[in-house]
């Protein structure tokens, strides 16, 4: 069994790859990686248009054949333009996101207390302080009862977040019963 010496050299080329379990993949040589994650990754383009990517580990592949060589000048190819600002932006834009959306979600609570957070977002901005809900300078406390675990310093404050959990609770309630 001989070692290619410079699978690098290939890349671009179309190839045919037989594994020790005896499937036969074929694709444009899209990536090789031997040092680090000891892999190879073909391109698979599709009549519709769309791409297939096959990412195999170079240590099940039993037999490896070109089937054409890579374009001419695919080494030399140039890659479009990324303006990173801009990615920078969308990364950014996306961590908040994604941060926003795990605070939205209760450590250690109950299904009800975190239902009972999910109906007051759709017109409030809950915070999660524990186990406990804030909103609006109002601390919801376990069991969660609207008549009783809701206390905090304005009162009318409070009877709007008591009305707004009563409402959402029992339309929760029509729905199951349904």
């Amino acid at each position: 069994m001989s070692v290619l010496q410079n699978p690098e050299n290939l890349l671009g080329a179309e190839i045919r790859v037989v594994t020790t379990f005896g499937e036969e993949i074929e694709g444009e040589l899209f990536c090789v990686d031997i040092g680090g994650s000891n892999s190879v990754v073909l391109c698979q383009r599709l009549d519709n248009g769309h791409v297939n990517y096959k990412w195999t580990k170079t240590n099940i592949i039993r037999e490896v054949t070109a089937t054409s060589a890579p374009p001419a000048g695919a080494a030399t190819e140039e890659l479009p333009y990324v303006d990173l600002k801009t990615v920078e932006k969308r990364a950014a834009k996306h961590e908040e996101a994604a941060a926003k959306a795990a605070a939205q979600v209760g450590v250690g609570v109950s299904e009800l207390a975190q239902e009972t957070f999910n109906a007051l977002a759709k017109t409030m901005e809950p915070e999660w302080g524990g186990d406990d809900i804030l909103v609006l300078g109002v601390k919801i406390s376990p069991p969660y009862d609207p008549t009783s675990s809701i206390t905090g310093p304005n009162q009318q404050v409070v009877d709007r977040v008591k009305k707004v959990l009563v409402s959402e609770m029992s339309r929760k309630q029509k729905i199951r019963g349904l």
